[in-house]
């Protein structure tokens, strides 16, 4: 009876391993994100297809017209999740030399967008535009996209898809939130790597 039963426990075991795992339901990212400010076409290619369930937590000051100077917006799927944030720097001393400086530190890659500019490095994108305030101060408006749980930003394929995303962001929040004098200079195009 023992023998038997050890047996079972072995064959039980056996299937167990060699039966596939019950497929993990589909992701559902929805068409907007971000307090529906950013269309998710460069979201999507970023975050499984399957896993757990799509989520946008923290999202900040990303409606149309929130400008403060400052927003954020997690979203997460799958077991990945992208960090969305976007700051005004107001700092004279940091301008468009500055991050032209910062992109040709080792281990970044340049990307640009008509006047925008920034770089890309393993898990973090970054793109300023910028984004004069009315009091003739030459702000910046610093935008950056984090990636956990998927690839290091560090081959071409995954390079596209970050940047891409990052532009998205960057016409989005200078155009509609922060409405930045000069965001209709930013094309609508994929940025430019390297």
């Amino acid at each position: 009876m023992l023998v038997s039963l050890g047996v079972l426990a072995a064959v039980g075991l056996a299937v167990g391993l060699l039966v596939p795992d019950q497929k993990k339901p589909t992701v559902a990212v929805p068409d907007q994100v971000c307090q529906e400010l950013l269309p998710s076409t460069h979201v999507k290619p970023l975050l499984p297809e399957n896993g757990e369930a799509f989520e946008e937590e923290k999202s900040v000051n990303f409606g149309v017209g929130a400008s403060k100077g400052r927003g954020s917006c997690d979203l997460s799927a799958g077991g990945s999740a992208l960090a969305i944030s976007f700051s005004r720097i107001q700092d004279p001393e940091y301008t468009m030399d500055t991050v032209a400086r910062q992109a040709e530190e080792p281990g970044r890659t340049p990307i640009s967008l008509g006047p925008a500019a920034g770089y890309l490095g393993d898990y973090n994108t970054w793109l300023y535009a910028p984004c004069p305030h009315a009091k003739g101060r030459g702000d910046l408006l610093a935008v950056k996209v984090g990636v956990s749980g998927v690839p290091e930003i560090k081959d071409r394929a995954t390079m596209e898809k970050v940047a891409a995303l990052t532009a998205d962001v960057t016409r989005a929040v200078a155009r509609e939130v922060e409405d930045c004098e000069g965001a209709g200079e930013l094309p609508d195009t994929a940025p430019e790597i390297g």
